[in-house]
């Protein structure tokens, strides 16, 4: 879409889509103003209009006259990742400065979660055209994440959370004080310079990373993680297969397990309640999870695994891909998955497993 249009159907939406509760009747005006850069700036007026109707729909005083006369200066973005959106913001910021009756205001075909966060962090009111709007004055707070979104959105979370790039977020949450040179993080990730290189400029476009002269660093491992955590499901992600295991204490059987695996040589790591216990001990149940990508009917006929069609207490889990091994940790002599993988396997498991993850996240990876 060219300016004009995004600028109109943002407005139009601003319009049309606010609830008369929420201060929805009124008028907007728009003027284009002439710019040195390519990015057009616009002075937007809105006009409570429909006094009566407003005063019959709202129970606050006088809500007409807060927005009567309001005027913003708006400036219209096609990219938006936070990293270029910060521009925007301080250039607006500083007009508001030589004019305080103007307000910042960004406008674009679309503003994700983390440019969204950011505006409200700064104050900064935003629409865009899937319906997405923000207006932060001093007496008017109006907050709409609109579903038409959620689409989008998914995709941006699938292209960001790859297969290849989870291999290398996951190596960087993991060592988030650490500065890393490009080829080093896609030589110890297993992905090639281009993919590395990729993923990189997306991190540090949506402000998750940063670049300096001595390497990349993770920025925002904490925000990074839970963004995560919200498409990943451990159960969706991978082939789970169930087996009954007669030994009754639940530390044996992960250790005779674990014994089986390093004396065969097998790739394997534990991980929910069984790698949890390992690591903070706080919820325990009869259920033992382990990532195994090897010959399973060989290990269950060597561990003596009985197959079952419902229920269980042993459970060999087919990795999506061999990443989730990197790292892995060595506890009591048991292999276990790294911690960042061990809190997202938590995080969306039922039987408290999100409490489980939280514990984690507070004792051990400390963000």
């Amino acid at each position: 879409m060219k300016y004009e249009e995004i600028l109109n159907k943002t407005i139009n939406i601003l319009q049309k889509s606010l609830d008369p509760k929420e201060i929805l009747l009124f008028s907007a005006n728009t003027k284009l103003l002439p710019s040195k850069e390519r990015i057009p700036y616009a002075v937007l007026s809105i006009k409570a209009k429909n006094e009566k109707s407003i005063k019959e729909n709202i129970r606050k005083e006088s809500i007409e006259k807060k927005l009567a006369g309001e005027n913003f200066v708006l400036q219209v973005r096609i990219t938006t990742e936070p990293r270029f959106l910060r521009s925007s913001i301080s250039y607006l910021k500083k007009v508001k400065e030589k004019f305080p009756d103007w307000n910042p205001l960004i406008i674009a075909p679309y503003i994700g979660p983390s440019a969204r966060s950011l505006c409200r962090s700064e104050g900064v009111s935003y629409v865009d055209t899937l319906g997405n709007i923000g207006i932060f004055l001093e007496n008017i707070f109006v907050l709409k994440e609109s579903k038409e979104s959620l689409k989008t959105e998914r995709k941006e979370l699938k292209s960001l959370f790859s297969l290849k790039s989870t291999r290398m977020i996951r190596i960087l949450l993991e060592n988030p004080s650490r500065l890393w040179l490009l080829k080093d993080i896609a030589s110890y990730a297993q992905v090639s310079l281009g993919q590395a290189y990729n993923v990189v400029k997306k991190l540090v476009d949506e402000e998750y990373a940063k670049k300096t002269e001595k390497g990349i660093k993770i920025s925002r491992p904490s925000e990074l993680m839970e963004r995560w955590g919200t498409v990943y499901k451990i159960t969706d992600a991978n082939k789970i297969e169930s087996f009954y295991f007669s030994e009754p204490v639940y530390k044996r059987v992960i250790k005779r397990l674990a014994e089986i695996a390093e004396k065969e040589h097998y790739s394997y790591a534990f991980t929910l309640f069984a790698g949890a216990s390992l690591i903070i001990p706080y919820v325990r149940t009869p259920q033992v999870h382990l990532y195994f990508p090897g010959n399973n009917e060989e290990f269950v006929k060597k561990a003596g695994l009985k197959p079952v069609t419902s229920g269980g207490n042993v459970h060999l889990i087919f990795p999506y891909d061999n990443g989730i091994f990197n790292p892995i940790q060595k506890i009591e002599g048991v292999k276990v998955v790294g911690n960042i993988q061990l809190y997202l396997d938590l995080l969306n498991y039922p039987a408290r497993g999100k409490e489980q993850a939280e514990v984690l996240r507070e004792k051990i990876i400390g963000f």
